[in-house]
């Protein structure tokens, strides 16, 4: 016997068999049993999810010789010859090669002919939506004023692109795409039954490719099991299909934490050598951002993902290093990357440049909470400030905190050697630190204590964030060998500055007031003079 793909050994051929749609089949079913078979029905949905599969079991069960039955028995003469394409009454039309309007009247024709030897006459027309306009406006009357015992099936991937006049007509039909579970489970039935050994990484990769489509993945089935024989192994899967596997894209992540730019070029390079999909990359990196949001936001991430294809401990210590908004932008990146890529000749290009901008993306910053801090620092700045000018005498035992700490030239000092030390280790794991700590001196720094002053708000605010500050006391920890208080704090200096910038700030709104104030007396004042000059008036105290 001939090699047949799956999609076609495997098509359902009763209700009970299809995959995902319980609602269509729960509604058809009632529909039969209840005698109320529409003349047209119309489903939609992705490719490869069951539309013609269902029109066709359709006409079997109104045609059933046991029927109209709502499971057609699929051993009778009219339904082996629906189901081998033989049957003169069940005619399957596509619609991309037969859209015009001569071939709509020539169909429009042979209706009005009762059904030879079945109940009812069926038109399938796949791909409806190929129908020219003319072609439609030919339907219009038949759909309209069908003959008795004529139904039309149609199916279509564009349901935007079918006449609004044609929709009203008939019963429409959303099909769902399949989920993975789903596919997976189809996929396993159909490795048993054909002697196929297949982990279940490896399906789980085909039915991911498949993208909600049975017949994709059933495709992409036959594709594997002919490279790898009757032993599905996860590397050949990942090479016959271009799909790149979790340490890549762990990888990936990592040189995004790192913020190194040279590595994530070089490595979508080899990724490209090697033969992958830059659009299953991209759409898999999409895919591994949103899993970091997962788990960033669940107290329970392993029910939001699938463990099989991602390791949850390391999502867990990657999404700490992000904060939210950097990975919602992220993910709009990569969205908006995978659409340009369909669209353009240069996909390496573009998916490059935008690997790029993932290593510059920065949180957002609300505005509400930006006017909240500059008000804070202004009821911080009315404040009495203490200068804390030390005196130009100092008296034995006092002491003046305020001056940075000053370490010895000798570079094998210990705190100097320590603090230079613990800089290169924070900026090397982050490099936006290479500007943070730019900002900041050294106030206090002894063998408990590590203080540091930062010249400015934002930078202050940003490493005292959760993420940053343990960032640096694991460092510091680490360094110097010992549990060390990092405390983190603001100049004295930048208060004054703020008092004094509040306070210009202040008088010359103050200012802008009184002019406003003064232009406002002066007009009315014009405009009273003007009334008086007119009806020749006084002003009367």
């Amino acid at each position: 016997m001939d090699f047949q793909v799956s999609a076609r050994k495997w098509r359902p051929q009763k209700f009970g068999e299809l995959i995902g749609q319980d609602h269509i089949v729960r509604t058809l079913r009632n529909a039969i049993e209840q005698n109320k078979i529409s003349h047209a029905y119309l489903f939609s949905g992705t490719r490869g999810v069951g539309k013609t599969t269902t029109a066709r079991i359709l006409a079997k069960a109104i045609n059933c010789q046991k029927g109209p039955i709502s499971e057609p028995c699929d051993e009778c003469d009219f339904c082996n010859e629906i189901k081998l394409g033989n049957s003169i009454d069940v005619r399957e039309i596509d619609g991309a090669s037969n859209n015009s309007v001569a071939e709509a009247r020539e169909l429009i024709e042979t209706i009005r002919y009762a059904a030879s030897s079945n109940r009812y006459k069926v038109y399938i027309i796949d791909e409806v939506h190929m129908l020219s306009k003319s072609a439609f406006n030919a339907l219009l009357k038949t759909l309209e004023e069908p003959p008795p015992k004529v139904v039309f099936l149609f199916a279509t991937t564009e349901l935007s692109k079918i006449p609004d006049t044609i929709l009203s007509r008939c019963q429409c039909f959303e099909f769902k795409p399949l989920s993975h579970r789903q596919i997976i489970e189809q996929l396993e039935i159909i490795c048993s039954q054909e002697g196929i050994q297949a982990n279940g990484e490896s399906l789980e990769k085909i039915a991911k490719t498949g993208a909600g489509s049975m017949r994709d993945a059933q495709s992409f089935l036959d594709q594997v099991i002919a490279y790898c024989g009757n032993e599905i192994e996860n590397d050949s899967v990942e090479e016959v299909l271009g799909v790149v596997g979790r340490t890549t894209l762990e990888k990936l992540v990592e040189y995004l934490i790192k913020k190194d730019s040279v590595r994530l070029v070089e490595m979508v390079q080899t990724i490209i050598i090697d033969g992958k999909d830059l659009n299953f990359l991209c759409r898999d990196l999409a895919e591994y951002l949103r899993n970091l949001m997962m788990v960033k936001l669940s107290n329970k991430p392993e029910a939001l993902l699938d463990t099989q294809l991602f390791n949850l401990p390391v999502l867990q210590d990657q999404s700490k290093v992000f904060h939210i908004d950097e990975l919602q932008q992220m993910f709009s990146v990569l969205s908006r990357t995978e659409t340009e890529m369909k669209r353009s000749s240069l996909a390496q290009m573009i998916f490059e440049m935008s690997i790029l901008r993932l290593v510059d993306v920065r949180p957002f910053y609300r505005i509400d909470d930006m006017i909240d801090k500059i008000n804070l620092l202004e009821e911080e700045a009315k404040e009495p400030v203490d200068l804390a000018i030390a005196p130009s005498n100092p008296t034995k035992g006092e002491s003046t905190n305020i001056k940075p700490v000053e370490f010895p030239s000798d570079q094998n000092s210990d705190l100097g050697f320590n603090w230079e030390h613990i800089k290169q280790e924070v900026c090397a794991r982050k490099s936006v630190f290479n500007h943070y700590l730019a900002q900041c001196k050294v106030l206090t720094f002894n063998e408990t204590n590590l203080d540091l002053v930062f010249i400015d708000t934002i930078t202050l605010e940003q490493v005292k964030s959760s993420e940053n500050l343990q960032l640096v006391k694991d460092v510091v920890r680490h360094v110097c060998k010992k549990e060390i208080n990092v405390t983190l704090s603001l100049s004295n200096q930048t208060k004054v500055a703020v008092a004094d910038v509040s306070s210009r700030f202040v008088s010359k709104e103050k200012k802008k007031l009184n002019s406003l104030n003064q232009n406002r007396d002066k007009s009315e004042k014009e405009i009273i003079q003007d009334a008086l000059d007119v009806f020749g008036g006084v002003v009367i105290k």
